[in-house]
């Protein structure tokens, strides 16, 4: 009996130190996943405290709901970026180019628009966006390059600069769609200086994303940033966004209208899933630690879902409606 008990503190305190932990399968971008976002109110906005237990809460922000950005994950094929690698965009205009592994999480440029002034980079050395696996406190740095291109001034050039990463936050996220108690807060930044034919100039920015483990974008985000261009002069810019829906891989906010049945529960074989909400369209299934691990389509609202290869243990799934929100979340237990 001791055995047992101590068996199940050591599997609980490995789910807490797993619960907040970025991975490359639970954060970086595929072909194929999509979101949207709200634009929010910038005004007064403050990031809130860093370090463990922190909360954070954005309950009073208001959204501009007619403002909507609507992203898609593509395999990359633009031979200026690596291939392999993704291209994440909402517009033609608003690209961004990444490539990661199972211990980073890169930026290779892509459109920049601060103010009036749109600008493009090529990176030939990376900024580094997140270091795996990524927990409070883990910090990265690299030293950025490339060319940059300013289409409304007709300049081209090239830029050096350095990138950072810091995960400076874990707790509980507060959110008008809800609260998410496996928060963790990344904080990037990046310098670049560059030269173009009319003379030199800057950019610096800095994001704070706040995420809750199981998803892979961020559920808020607070982006600042400077340029300084020739002839164009300084634009300064303070962007807030949220998650629009909330795609949420163990959050507090279910909601309970959409009625489902998963048996058998526990299963060493099969597990099925029944609902007759006509939203429900993909069932996710993901481990302890945020990883996914089975991704299915429900057909007519049904799912028989295989599990005989699984490890015994605890699983988390996620009812996924046609516009990619969270409309269910739950448990299943693999025994074998």
């Amino acid at each position: 009996m001791k055995k047992i008990y101590l068996s199940l503190l050591t599997a609980l305190a490995g789910l807490s130190l797993n619960a907040q932990t970025l991975t490359d399968a639970n954060h970086s971008p595929v072909a194929g996943d999509m979101y949207s976002t709200y634009q929010c109110d910038s005004l007064g906005i403050n990031v809130g405290a860093s370090g463990a237990s922190a909360l954070w809460n954005f309950t009073s922000i208001a959204t501009h709901s007619s403002i909507v950005n609507n992203y898609t994950a593509t395999a990359n094929a633009n031979a200026s970026y690596p291939i392999p690698g993704v291209q994440l965009g909402s517009a033609a205009s608003n690209l961004s180019f990444y490539k990661s592994s199972a211990t980073s999480f890169n930026y290779w440029g892509g459109n920049v628009t601060i103010g009036a002034i749109a600008a493009s980079f090529v990176y030939t050395a990376s900024a580094v966006k997140a270091a795996y696996p990524m927990s409070l406190n883990t910090t990265s740095t690299s030293v950025t390059g490339g060319s940059v291109s300013i289409p409304a001034l007709s300049q081209t050039g090239t830029f050096t600069g350095n990138s950072g990463t810091i995960a400076d936050g874990t707790g509980t996220l507060a959110l008008v769609t809800g609260t998410y108690n496996s928060a963790i807060r990344v904080v990037t930044t990046q310098t670049i200086n560059f030269t173009v034919q009319l003379g030199s100039g800057s950019v610096t920015q800095k994001v704070w994303d706040y995420f809750d483990v199981g998803t892979k974008e961020a559920l808020f985000s607070i982006s600042t940033a400077t340029i300084v261009a020739p002839l164009a002069g300084t634009s300064t810019q303070t962007i807030v966004t949220r998650h629009k829906p909330l795609v949420t891989g163990i959050a507090t906010n279910n909601n309970n209208s959409t009625n489902i049945s998963v048996y058998p529960n526990p299963s060493n074989t099969n597990v099925n899933f029944a609902t007759e909400n006509t939203d429900a369209k993909t069932v996710i299934v993901y481990d302890v630690t945020g990883k996914m691990v089975e991704k299915q389509n429900l057909n007519e609202g049904k799912l028989r879902l295989d599990v005989s290869a699984y490890t015994n243990g605890l699983y988390i799934y996620s009812i996924i409606g046609a516009n990619n929100q969270a409309l269910k979340t739950g448990k299943i237990t693999v025994s074998h």
